[in-house]
């Protein structure tokens, strides 16, 4: 009797394993939204101390108007390059590519940039952050 239910007990243990490590597989993690935040910016490189905290987007006579705060978190001087990329209704660039812009930061700064797209048919955008080098 006792090694019946010891047999049982295993058959239990081993056919709970697989649900116990189904539980801990991780899940891909989900694109970001189109329209937020995390969907427009791209980081070329690592920025530890780079943080953009407010993105916001007009329309001014028929231009695309951006205007981003960036913030250095760190207590350290730091500087970055950024640029804008323009997108028309289809994800396609337009107008002319920008040229890289540099950022300097005292410790624990935040600037505000803005950008104005080089074509009326700009209805998008993206954001460029890389280090300095």
């Amino acid at each position: 009797m006792k090694n019946k239910n010891a047999f049982w007990k295993s058959c239990c243990i081993f056919a709970l394993i697989p649900v116990l490590f189904a539980g801990c597989a991780t899940q891909p993690l989900s694109p970001p939204a189109p329209n937020s935040m995390a969907a427009k910016l791209v980081f070329l490189a690592e920025l530890p101390a780079i943080n953009v905290s407010d993105l916001r987007m007009i329309s001014v006579n028929n231009l695309l108007v951006v205007e981003a705060e960036i913030t250095n978190s760190d207590n350290n001087y730091n500087a970055i390059q950024y640029r804008f990329q323009w997108r028309d209704k289809n994800g396609m660039d337009v107008g002319s590519e920008e040229n890289w812009k540099v950022l300097n930061f005292s410790p624990t700064q935040s600037q505000r940039i803005k950008g104005i797209a080089t074509s009326k048919y700009a209805v998008d955008f993206k954001l460029e952050l890389k280090n300095n080098n």
